[in-house]
This record gives C-alpha cells, sequence and structure tokens, in this order.
C-alpha cells in the first residue's frame, strides 16, 4: 500500500471561455469546449477520489484561472486548492513537484484532459514510485498525462526536467525521456493513453454526452 506521504497533483483550469481546451473551440464554440472540459474534470476526479478512498493518498487541485473561491463553489470545498506559479507550464509543474518533494512526498502530477485514468493505473503509478525515481505516462500525441517523481529526487534534478522542452509539441516525451536518461533517473512507464484535445480525440472519451 502506498504511504500516507503519497500525493496527487491534479492540474486543470477554472472553465472560461477561450482559457479551457481552446483546441476544441473552433470546431465546436466555447461553450460546448468548456461543458466537455467540465466533464473531463468530474470524470478525472471520480477515479481520483476512489483511489484516494482506497490509498489514503493526498489530493491537492492546482489551478490556472479563477480564484480559489471560484474553485470551490465549482469543484467543492472539500479539496485543497492551489494556484499555479510559474511562466510556463513547465516552471507550473516544477514548482509544484518541487513543492511535495520538499515536503518529503512521493508525488504524481496529471492534468484533466486524459479520459482513460483509471484508479488501477493510479495506483500503478504510486506503487512504482517505491522502486523508481521517476513514473511517466505517454500520450499518443507525443507529450504526457501523468509525471510522478519519487521524494529522494533532489529539487534541482526536477527543474532539470522542465527547462527548454518544447511544450505542445510531439516532441515533450521524447525531450522529458532524454533529459531524465541524462540526469541518470530510473523509470517506470505506464501504458499510452489518448489526451482528449481535438474534435476528432473525443471518440476517445466514452463518458462524453454531445452538448444539444
Amino acid at each position: 500500500m502506498p504511504s500516507s506521504r503519497d500525493l496527487v497533483i491534479l492540474f486543470t483550469r477554472y472553465p472560461q471561455p477561450g482559457r479551457c481546451k481552446t483546441r476544441l473551440s473552433p470546431t465546436l464554440g466555447d461553450d460546448a469546449a468548456i461543458k466537455i472540459h467540465r466533464q473531463l474534470v468530474a470524470h478525472i476526479l471520480k477515479e481520483l477520489n476512489a483511489s484516494i478512498i482506497r490509498d489514503n493518498t493526498e489530493l491537492s487541485i492546482y489551478y490556472d484561472g479563477g480564484s480559489r473561491i471560484e474553485m470551490r463553489e465549482w469543484l467543492g470545498s472539500s479539496y485543497s486548492f492551489a494556484q499555479q506559479e510559474g511562466k510556463d507550464l513547465g516552471e507550473r509543474m516544477a514548482n509544484a513537484l518541487i513543492r511535495a518533494l520538499e515536503q518529503g512526498k512521493n508525488v504524481i502530477l496529471l492534468g484533466s484532459d486524459c479520459p482513460a485514468i483509471t484508479t488501477s493505473l493510479l495506483q500503478e503509478a504510486l506503487e512504482a514510485l517505491k522502486q523508481h525515481d521517476m513514473v511517466l505516462g505517454p500520450a499518443h500525441d507525443g507529450g504526457y498525462y501523468l509525471i510522478g517523481l519519487a521524494q529522494n529526487v533532489p529539487g534541482d534534478s526536477c527543474c532539470k526536467l522542465f527547462k527548454q522542452i518544447p511544450w505542445s509539441t510531439s516532441q515533450v516525451l521524447a525531450k522529458t525521456l532524454e533529459r531524465a536518461e541524462k540526469l541518470g533517473l530510473h523509470i517506470h512507464s505506464l501504458p499510452t493513453l489518448h489526451d482528449i484535445d481535438t474534435a476528432e480525440d473525443l471518440k476517445h472519451f466514452h463518458h462524453y454526452s454531445h452538448p444539444q
């Protein structure tokens, strides 16, 4: 069983027009994009809540856009919320992970765009950090849907993992693996899954209900 030091971080956005699922908006419109974003977040939270209850892990939601009050009104007051901090995605993720590492926690960070994430997959990721420095969940688009670090990984190594990565390109995973290898990190890989970024990707979101 994972220890109580395990932390799961969910990175997401407050649902605002033009701020979330922007690659869906040109095809479906802002309202539909927001609805899909809300459905994705609700789905991943269902899996996370099941995992937390089963494994006695902690969950923290790091948000971009909106305020803590708005996030609580949207998702409820039972969650721990923190605002993402950093000038780009890499810096924001690094800052969140380093905060957990400094608290002596094994930590995984994931986004809300991958509906195929399950409780068993989350358990696999947390369990892997008992014997590996790092865990990665590859996405079919060349990025990744989950990254995790063991508590023994130094903060400076964490920072280096996220610097000069070409975010939002098909090279994210390859560059991250290359960087991890140079840092001597022992990696456990999860199954490759689909993110939901475009209207074409919706075929991989079986819980999606089409806006009327």
